[in-house]
């Protein structure tokens, strides 16, 4: 059986500090900007992403890519 994989669409989430909850835990908020390029290189997302941060109001403390592939069975 053979599999293939075709990368569908890729997104970039900045995780952003938003506090501390009540029971004293970080709580963190996400923001997604979709429509990223499925080739493109992870240190030129993450050059983008730290672009980004420096528009927003709260503290960057994660960059995530998220990539969704489909698989299938040729």
């Amino acid at each position: 059986m053979a599999i293939s994989s075709t990368p569908v669409s890729t997104d970039l989430l900045l995780v952003m500090d938003n506090g501390v909850g009540a029971s004293g835990q970080a709580l963190t908020k996400s923001r997604k900007y979709g429509d990223v390029k499925t080739a493109a290189a992870d240190a030129d997302i993450y050059s983008v992403a730290q672009s980004l941060s420096g528009l927003q109001s709260k503290t960057l403390v994660a960059v995530q890519r998220k990539d969704t592939i489909e698989i299938e069975d040729i």
